[in-house]
């Protein structure tokens, strides 16, 4: 384009040439701006959700009661929490379930290690946490 239609304000307005172009890319900037900030959050969140438990080990103490220990890391410590903790048989059926409760401000902060002892009604192989909340 000819450098005339640049500075002259009537071939500007013949050939449609608008100044407006900065107040889009501030638009766009803020909109960006506001979705990074909402990646960012949601990231967040979901990296750190308020209960965490893990699975550390089991084992098989007799033919009826099986032991699990299971770390459990919890945002707020003045609420009462409680795990859903079983023991399964071979063919991966529900052979014993227990619910762990945790009294308001008996966790620590960070990981807190638990022992549960399950009893069950048949041999059982593996245990596993079934929920917490």
């Amino acid at each position: 384009m000819h450098p005339k239609v640049h500075t002259d304000p009537a071939l500007r307005a013949r050939y449609g040439i608008s100044g407006g172009k900065s107040k889009r890319f501030f638009i766009a900037g803020i909109l960006l701006s506001i979705t990074a900030a909402w990646f960012i959050w949601s990231g967040f969140n979901a990296a750190n959700p308020d209960l965490r438990s893990e699975l550390i080990s089991f084992k098989v103490i007799d033919e009826q009661r099986i032991s699990i220990t299971y770390k459990i890391t919890v945002r707020d410590l003045t609420k009462e929490h409680s795990c859903s903790v079983v023991a399964r048989d071979i063919d991966k059926n529900t052979v014993g379930q227990v619910a762990d409760l945790m009294p308001a401000g008996s966790l620590l902060a960070g990981g807190n290690l638990r022992t549960v002892e399950i009893a069950t009604r048949l041999p059982a192989v593996n245990a596993g946490i079934a929920g917490c909340q």
